[in-house]
């Protein structure tokens, strides 16, 4: 499996040579009606800070929509994104699980939210 690095590697671009810094952060936010949306943050040095939201499945939508006959690269993506949900649910699963332990440790009565 691979992980990336969490070190912050800094700025993230130059808006011309020589330039400006910017920086870009990406979240991902579920809304109460269960919509995935992506929120990207960019600050351009001091001067500028703009969020966007995008809701998810509008990105597969435009790849659907513009994909080519390279079906290798939709296997490839759909791959990535299965293993990256694996780690968000073994996280999600041992928080679950912290939070059972901690309750039996106490004798408190634990209502799991799942």
């Amino acid at each position: 499996m691979r992980d990336h690095p969490p070190e912050d590697t800094g700025e993230d671009g130059r808006l011309f040579d020589d330039g400006i810094p910017f920086y870009i952060d990406h979240d991902l936010q579920v809304i109460n009606s269960g919509t995935l949306f992506v929120q990207s943050t960019i600050e351009v040095g001091d001067i500028d800070r703009l969020t966007v939201l995008k809701p998810f499945y509008e990105i597969i939508t435009d790849i659907l929509d513009n994909v080519e006959d390279d079906y290798g690269e939709l296997y490839a993506i759909a791959n990535e994104l299965n293993r990256e949900a694996e780690r968000l649910r073994d996280l999600a699963h041992r928080i679950e699980d912290s939070g059972q332990s901690v309750a039996d440790l106490f004798g408190a009565d634990y209502q799991s939210t799942s």
